[in-house]
């Protein structure tokens, strides 16, 4: 069993494709980058079950049959999520500016999910109004920093059963089953965070797969295969 924790604090001016998130106050573009995964856990077995020939138990007999020669292995992942920065409706006529909206309270994650067209909200959005005067009319540069609060996280488990046998002397084979997001778990993708927009406050999908869309950094839906291995 190997395992393996890394905390990560990824700090930059700018996303990874792009110039200055603010070129007046230069200052505020200093943030964790995009890509920011602050923990990651990673834990990988690899075990022969205890049954079979040369093992402690069920060395003959249906038992063998039934149990012995196989093996478990897995890799387990958990990782938090990544930053999000907040956005609004509300222009203040600065190009190459990014504006952001005003925060009035705490961020309160409510781990609701909606879905399309569902209703659940990700985290409360009444901690945040529209950056504008008290005339209501009057906009200024609110008061949010860039990719200052952390969206969902996710956590994957790839399995695969193996199974040793001979079929002469010289000859060995393996049975293979392998599965990746063996849970089926879905990574869920940052909740809008446009204060004004009609989905502001939820999250309506899912990340894609690592080899399909390696931008994204999902886990993709299950995926089960199985083989059958000669050695000779």
């Amino acid at each position: 069993m190997t395992t393996a924790y890394t905390y990560s604090k990824a700090l930059g001016y700018s996303a990874e494709d792009g110039g200055l998130w603010n070129y007046i106050q230069q200052r505020r573009s200093y943030a964790p980058l995009d890509f920011n995964r602050r923990h990651t856990f990673v834990q990988s077995y690899l075990y022969e079950l205890p049954f079979g020939k040369n093992k402690p138990w069920l060395k003959t007999g249906v038992g063998r049959w039934v149990l012995g020669d196989w093996q478990v292995n897995g890799v387990l992942s958990v990782l938090t999520g990544r930053p999000l920065t907040f956005g609004t409706t509300v222009s203040i006529n600065t190009p190459g500016t990014s504006q952001t909206p005003d925060q009035i309270g705490p961020m309160n994650v409510l781990d609701g999910v909606a879905g399309p067209g569902g209703s659940a909200l990700w985290f409360d959005t009444a901690a945040f109004k529209q950056p504008l005067d008290a005339d209501g009319r009057t906009p200024h540069f609110g008061n949010m920093g860039r990719n200052n609060v952390y969206g969902p996280g996710l956590g994957n488990l790839d399995f695969s059963l193996f199974r040793k046998f001979d079929i002469t002397e010289r000859v060995k084979g393996e049975l293979r089953a392998e599965s990746t997001n063996f849970t089926n778990t879905p990574a869920f993708g940052n909740p809008n965070t446009t204060v004004g927009s009609a989905d502001f406050g939820k999250v309506t999908g899912t990340l894609a797969g690592l080899i399909s869309n390696q931008g994204t950094g999902g886990t993709g839906a299950r995926i089960m295969q199985f083989g059958l291995k000669l050695r000779f």
